[in-house]
Order: C-alpha cells, then structure tokens, then sequence
C-alpha cells in the first residue's frame, strides 16, 4: 500500500534516535523490530510473517518492556496484531479510525499496567 512505502525518513530515523529500539535477527537477516520511548510507548513493532508464532514477539516484546522505567505501557496496534498484545496481557482501551497519507486505518489503542 502506497501509505506504508511513503515514508519520510528522516522523521522514521528521528523517532528511533530519540526511543529505545531493538533488532532480532538469524542470520543477518532481521526477523523482527520494536522500538519503545521513555514513557512506555511502544511505537513500532514488527515481527517477520516467516517468524510468527515462534517465540520472536515475545522475546522483542519483554526486552522493550524491561528497558522501561514504566510500570505501564501503551501501544497503538493494528487488528492483526491485537490478539498478540492481548495474550502478553494488553487490554483495549479505544477503538481508532486513522487518517495516514490518504488512507483511512483501523487501530486500537491498548494498555498493560504491571503491577
């Protein structure tokens, strides 16, 4: 989809700058990617079709939460990937239509607190 590939780059490479990011990879090929900021925000979160269901979320997810000072998180995730944060104990908060370079989008704020 053309919304996914116009990306600016500059804000992308900003973002990850400013945030705590990780990177799976086997092999030298990237199997998955996540990114969270210094108030519990995760951003992006990606795990390769190849990768699913192995672990790789999981792991990725964990590591990010750990690098936090934050006892609560929250993430804006699309509906494929809501039932993922939903079993690792993020529950939904709001429902979400976003606009994004022409395009409307379905997400869904979520939310863990660890107590």
């Amino acid at each position: 989809m053309k919304a996914w590939v116009d990306v600016d780059t500059k804000l992308f490479d900003d973002n990850l700058g400013k945030t705590y990011a990780r990177v799976i990879s086997n092999h030298e090929q990237i199997v998955g990617f996540g990114n969270i900021d210094d108030k519990g925000y995760i951003d992006l979160f990606y795990v390769s079709a190849d990768y699913q269901r192995q672990g790789v979320g999981q792991k990725l997810l964990n590591d990010l939460e750990k690098s936090s000072n934050y006892t609560s998180f929250m993430v804006n995730s699309s509906i494929t990937a809501k039932p993922f944060f939903e079993k690792m104990g993020y529950k939904e908060t709001k429902k979400n239509c976003v606009h994004l370079r022409g395009q409307d989008f379905v997400n869904f704020t979520l939310k863990k607190v660890v107590e």
